[in-house]
């Protein structure tokens, strides 16, 4: 189930079965071009994941254990980095935002972090929270739980959902490359799954007396979604509204033929606000105003169209299946990036994943690893030879 065909398949197939059942009026209906660009990046995923050899088995028990040693410094050394830089910016910050809240201190969850350095330490944070993962996979014990447990804990403590869950989906992908997935595991992600949903639309109903999105529900489906926690309208508006601007747009757009909203979001939020860019990534027009998630395709299909939006999908998926095929042999920096690669693959129906600096800072880390693991080794070797 954590192959990247699986998920990217996965993921657009089923947001295209929902997109079907027209339950909401901001559905627009679908076109060709639209629908031609998620089907034609289906066939090229998998056909990449067959070139790479991307179906052979998992690794031997032998070859994880390996690396269990550097990979253990390989967390200290983050983890320290992490909560030293973490530490640094809560005392210039003057406290977090939890805190801020709690004394009604005026300031949101948004304004907390230095910027471009929040972000690198939001890389380091779920490169910890990943590595914890593959330490209690390769051998469970229960301080690697209460470690990522209390970690967990951080994102609360900044009021991130965002990170929260990128953090949680990093660990489900370490699981699907190290685990084997039977009836029991399903059926328990089935009913945490079902659970998500009625805790996220009770969450978000707190503040208001009804559900946000049901002036959006189409006459037929009022008694339906009536009948449901509110959580269910919540994740079908999310999953299909962006599915919905791409429709709508991608027709439309006038491509700009330049790399300008693909790469927007790899200028350091340090040079956005001095030099006072515009926030927006991408040329569309939102069918409703309150729902601006457009896919990772948007800043694509703004720059180049369709065809071009095809190609850097087509790449984006070529280094989801190479780190795949590496993580598969047991390496764990490919694992560690292929849990980035996971993430990327899952939230593409939301948003782009992958030109996004803390994304890729962890790709960064992963491969740094690589690096010294492979130096510190063959001068081991070549200490051992001589």
């Amino acid at each position: 189930m954590g192959n990247p065909v699986f998920v990217f398949c996965s993921v657009w197939g089923g947001v295209l079965l929902l997109y079907c059942l027209g339950a909401t009026t901001n559905l627009v209906p679908m076109n060709m071009v639209g629908l031609t660009l998620i089907v034609m990046n289906m066939i090229s995923v998998l056909v990449i994941y067959l070139v790479l050899g991307g179906s052979s088995g998992r690794a031997d028990p032998e070859t994880f254990e390996k690396y269990k040693k550097s990979a253990t410094v390989y967390l200290k050394i983050l983890f320290w980095l992490w909560l030293i830089g973490t530490c640094y910016e809560v005392t210039v910050q003057r406290g977090f935002p939890l805190y801020w809240n709690y004394i009604g201190d005026g300031r949101l969850y948004t304004d907390f972090g230095i910027p471009s350095f929040h972000g690198i330490m939001n890389a380091m944070y779920l490169q910890v929270v990943t590595v914890l993962a593959y330490l209690y996979f390769l051998r469970p014990r229960f301080r690697y739980v209460l470690l990522i447990l209390l970690l967990l804990c951080w994102p609360v403590m900044m009021l991130g959902r965002g990170i929260l869950l990128s953090a949680i989906i990093q660990i489900v992908a370490v699981f699907f490359l190290m685990r084997t997935l039977g009836l029991r595991v399903i059926i328990t992600l089935l009913i945490s799954a079902i659970t998500a949903i009625f805790l996220f639309g009770y969450v978000g109903d707190l503040r208001q007396v009804l559900n946000p999105f049901a002036y959006l529900v189409s006459p037929g489906y009022v008694d339906f979604f009536s009948a449901l926690p509110s959580g269910f309208l919540w994740f079908y508006v999310y999953l299909t509204s962006g599915t919905s601007n791409l429709f709508y747009n991608v027709e439309l757009v006038e491509p700009a033929y330049s790399f300008g909203y693909s790469v927007y979001n790899l200028i350091p939020s340090a040079l956005k606000v001095w030099f006072g860019f515009d926030q927006r990534s991408d040329l569309f027009v939102f069918v409703d105003g309150n729902l601006n998630a457009a896919t990772f395709y948007s800043g694509f299909v703004s720059d180049f169209g369709s065809i071009g939006a095809f190609l850097i999908v087509f790449f984006i998926q070529f280094c989801c299946c190479l780190t795949y095929v590496i993580a598969k042999k047991g390496r764990p920096w490919g694992i560690f990036a292929y849990a980035v690669a996971f993430q990327i693959l899952i939230f593409s129906i939301f948003y782009d994943m992958f030109f996004l600096l803390p994304i890729l800072f962890q790709f960064v880390l992963a491969m740094t690893y690589c690096f010294f693991y492979k130096v510190f080794n063959f001068k081991k070797r070549h200490a051992n030879a001589s």
